[in-house]
């Protein structure tokens, strides 16, 4: 039993991204691969193991012991608390030893997130052979932005595959321990592809390409004066429409106080034309009484 726990917990190291404990490289029962997306301010390591034979029937036998209740059997329920289990574990390792230095220190770099999945073909009897595939998602914070000249440092499986995309405008200066190295660029994005030596590190020296960085630059400038220009045209049209607005209402008042005043002025002439004629009513009312005395 001891010698089965001695190997279950260098398995389980090798499932931890501990590449570090690692004596012996890759067989063909375990083959883990590193896909790693470097940005300017952090980055995620996507790692991922195939694991077939003998392995197989170890990672099986784990979950059912850590996670499950010793029965010989894997269900759905064991393989989600088993990744719970591979991901704290994993947390605890990355802090206890870093995998991933910036300019030779890991002081700037900070793990914000882990993320471990286990296929579902980890489900049955603890004794199938048959491929299980688990994978792990890591994503780190740069404290302090890579610019012209930055080194980054990782730490990986030995033998294990490894492509490494690096920010937009960004090139290659020199790499040391990855072997079999090849390069692609395509639209201002270099890939690297290779494999770690049996050193397990990587560490590659990045420069930005100024022309890149000069066309940017440009580019902000442009993004900037065209906002700019649209802000100026927004009040221009601004203006115009309250120019409008207020010609309109100008217009108006003026169209309501000539009507005032006609209604005004006709109200006058009425009164005026109506005045004559009542002082004459009151002369003739006066004269029939005047009349009237004479008669007396």
């Amino acid at each position: 039993m001891k010698a089965y726990n001695l190997f279950l917990t260098g398995f389980l190291l090798i499932t931890l991204f501990m590449p570090a404990f690692l004596a012996e490289p890759c067989t063909a029962a375990f083959v883990p691969s590193n896909n790693i997306t470097v940005e300017r301010n952090g980055m995620t390591w996507g790692y991922q193991e195939q694991i077939t034979g003998n392995e197989s029937v170890v990672f099986r036998s784990f979950i059912d012991l850590e996670a499950g209740n010793s029965d010989k059997f894997v269900n759905a329920w064991e393989i989600l608390k088993a990744e719970t289990v591979l991901r704290n574990k994993m947390e605890e390792s990355v802090k206890a030893k870093p995998d991933v230095k910036l300019n030779g220190t890991s002081e700037y770099v900070n793990v914000t997130d882990i993320d471990y999945l286990v296929s579902e073909d980890a489900l049955g009897k603890i004794g199938k052979e048959s491929l299980i595939t688990s994978s792990a998602t890591v994503s780190y914070t740069f404290e302090k932005q890579i610019d012209r000249d930055t080194n980054i440092w990782f730490m990986g499986t030995p033998n294990s595959n490894v492509t490494i995309n690096l920010p937009a405008g960004f090139d290659v200066e020199r790499t040391e321990g990855l072997n079999n190295e090849s390069k692609e660029s395509e639209n201002n994005y270099t890939v690297l592809k290779g494999s770690f030596s049996s050193e397990k590190n990587i560490t590659i020296w990045i420069s930005e390409n100024e022309t890149y960085k000069a066309a940017m630059q440009e580019r902000e400038k442009s993004i900037a004066q065209n906002a700019e220009n649209k802000t100026e045209e927004n009040k221009t049209a601004e203006n115009k429409t309250n120019g409008t607005v207020n010609k309109i209402a100008k217009n108006k008042t003026n169209e309501t106080l000539n009507k005032t005043e006609t209604v005004e002025k006709a109200g006058k002439a009425e009164e005026a034309r109506k005045t004559p004629e009542f002082v004459k009513s009151i002369y003739a009312w006066f004269y029939q009484i005047v009349q009237k005395v004479n008669l007396v």
